[in-house]
């Protein structure tokens, strides 16, 4: 829309029925990925992640000395990644009393009950989510992307 160009920052819902990870814009982040941490999405189609995506993001509006710190001085940009790490692990049994791996459960369990009802045909069995669970906790998140 004309109002999403006017602004430095777009941010993204995940759990929006429309949301589709394979558009340049969104990166191919998946929820699994999105959930898991934050990622910024650049106009040049870089992709960052974790506490650098609030470094980038405070920058764009003018207040990136907030967060400089985590650049100028290496040891505690390293502390700072570490409790960002502890922090996305567990942020959502704070704010939806669900851990982020529940979350991404609901989600590809809601996911292929609505893909069978679109087919008309089977859905994932249990082992199968268990499956792709699994792989997704191999990835890395999308809360919000920078343009």
């Amino acid at each position: 829309s004309a109002a999403t160009t006017l602004l430095p920052l777009r941010f993204t819902d995940l759990e929006d029925p429309s949301y589709n990870p394979s558009l340049p814009s969104n990166g191919n982040i998946t929820y699994a990925t999105g959930m898991k941490s934050f990622h910024a999405v650049l106009n040049n189609g870089t992709i960052i992640h974790g506490v650098g995506v609030f470094r980038e993001a405070y920058d764009i509006v003018g207040l990136g000395w907030l967060w400089n710190w985590t650049v100028d001085i290496p040891w505690l940009g390293n502390v700072a990644d570490l409790f960002y790490g502890v922090f996305a692990r567990y942020r959502t049994d704070i704010t939806r009393g669900s851990s982020v791996r529940e979350l991404i459960r609901r989600y590809e369990e809601e996911r292929g009950v609505k893909q069978q009802q679109d087919e008309g045909g089977e859905g994932k069995g249990e082992e199968e989510v268990s499956a792709s669970c699994q792989r997704c906790q191999e990835k890395v998140a999308v809360s919000f992307m920078a343009e």
